[in-house]
Parts: C-alpha cells; structure tokens; sequence
C-alpha cells in the first residue's frame, strides 16, 4: 500500500445500483484503490448531499474522529449536484484540516500549508455553477427530447415484455423502495432520482408494498 498518504480515502459515487465505478477506481487501466486506506462508494442521486449518503455518512464520521486527512474524488459533480452543498461540504473538511482533491479538475481544497487558498475557493465555485447549469440543461434537453417525440408518436415508457411479477418490478425500481419505506413523500423520490421515475410508478409501487404515502 501507499504510504504517502497514510490516511485518505477514496470516495466514488453513481446515480443507480446498475452503473459502475470503474471509471472512478481506475487510472489508465491501473486500480486506484491500493493508493488509499479507505475505500469508500455509495450508489445515490448526487442530489443527495454527500454526508446524508449511507457511506457518505461513515466519511463524515471518519472525518470527525481524525481517521483521514485526505478526500480523493474523481470529479466535483461525483461530490455534489448544486453549489451550496458543495461549498458545505468543502467548508466542513477544510475546518477540520481534511483536504480534498477533486482530480479531474486537478484541484486541492488545501494548500501544502494546510490552509484553504481563497483562489481554489473561487475556481471551485466557478466550476461548480457551471455543473450545476449543465446538470440543469442536460435535464431539461431531456424533458423536451421526449416531449417532441410524444408529439411524434414515438415515445413509449413502458416496454413490451412478459408479464413482471411484482418482486421483480420492485427490485427493478428498489432505491424508490427504499426511499419511500423511509418514509418520504411521491414527489420527493421523483426528485431524488432525477425526475428517471413517473408519479404512476410510484403509485404501482406503493400498491404492490402496501403504503400509503402520500404523492
């Protein structure tokens, strides 16, 4: 193991159970995860602020009690979706003297000092309400791709196949599962999951795990 970091971690993140990290955990073919201590990956929206993730929660904790000093995360957006829980999160690890390296944008929250420089601050900002925008347009392009192609006739959510028995539709939707055995309202899990699932499949779901939430 990499001993020049005696206490990082690395700490991947994507939307849905069915995506990978691979892109995160690799370099040029080599695994990354020998270079860290800690190796760390939840399978959330990135609407969700890091530290309310299952393994985001245990970062928090390893950053309270001094078990890391340092946060590798491949790209800003793989931390957070909009600016204001990014600046926390950064605020957070920077008090606590963690510092954070975003690689792909080639960023240290800290300095060699261990001092947070207010330029990175800046840059961060900048670059992350520019993801945020893109996030927001990429979304939207989204709406409308389909909205034409309703227009068009040619736009169907449901695919033909056998009949689906309910456990295998409700593995097939299960982080909505989750969520709404949680506790949490229709509306909420559709945001949570990017607007990916329908206030209808929602409603399937509730049927078929019995609650009754309201949407």
């Amino acid at each position: 193991m990499n001993n020049k970091l005696p206490k990082s971690v690395l700490y991947v993140r994507c939307s849905t159970l069915h995506q990978n990290t691979d892109r995160q955990t690799n370099d040029f073919g080599k695994s990354l995860k020998d270079n860290f201590q800690h190796f760390l990956e939840d399978k959330e929206s990135g609407t969700i602020p890091i530290f309310e993730r299952k393994n985001g929660k245990l970062l928090k904790v390893m950053i309270d009690e001094g078990t890391i000093n340092h946060i590798h995360i491949h790209q800003i957006d793989r931390c957070a979706r909009n600016l204001k829980s990014l600046l926390e999160f950064i605020e957070y690890t920077s008090e606590r003297g963690v510092n954070v390296h975003f690689k792909k944008e080639g960023i240290n929250t800290l300095g060699e000092d261990g001092k947070p420089s207010y330029m990175v601050k800046m840059m961060i900002s900048v670059m992350g309400a520019f993801a945020e925008v893109e996030n927001e347009i990429r979304a939207e392009r989204q709406k409308e791709g389909i909205r034409i192609a309703q227009i068009k006739g040619r736009y169907n959510n449901r695919i033909k196949r056998g009949k689906e028995t309910p456990q295998r539709f409700l593995m097939k939707h299960s982080k909505a599962v989750e969520y709404l055995k949680m506790g949490m309202k229709g509306s909420e899990v559709i945001r949570l999951l990017d607007g990916n699932i329908n206030k209808n499949t929602i409603t399937k779901i509730k049927k078929h795990i019995h609650l009754d939430i309201a949407v």
